[in-house]
């Protein structure tokens, strides 16, 4: 199934977007209205204010530590990580508390 982002203006994937619980604010299966890439486009992983919002759009509670554990175990030198790859592991482990 697929899913159109506002902000690109691209319709892909509906997995390319995170999911929120927020049915009555995102009818169409909770998916946000946001590509997982757009959304992430601004986020810097070593400042809350960037990416807490995204987790409160998918009713993900921020966990510092936990945060900050799985950057400090992907931010090796010379490795890029993006806005999204920290946020993807951390949802992930999220999903498993």
């Amino acid at each position: 199934m697929s899913h159109y982002c506002e902000v690109c203006g691209k319709t892909m994937d509906e997995k390319e977007f995170y999911t929120s619980r927020n049915l009555e604010k995102y009818p169409d299966g909770g998916k946000l209205n946001q590509c997982k890439k757009c959304i992430t486009m601004h986020v810097d992983n070593w400042d809350p204010e960037t990416y807490k919002w995204i987790l409160q759009e998918i009713d993900v509670p921020y966990v510092k530590e936990w945060w900050d554990s799985i950057l400090e175990k992907n931010a090796v030198e010379g490795k890029k990580i993006t806005g999204m790859t920290i946020l993807g592991k951390y949802l992930s482990k999220m999903k498993l508390k």
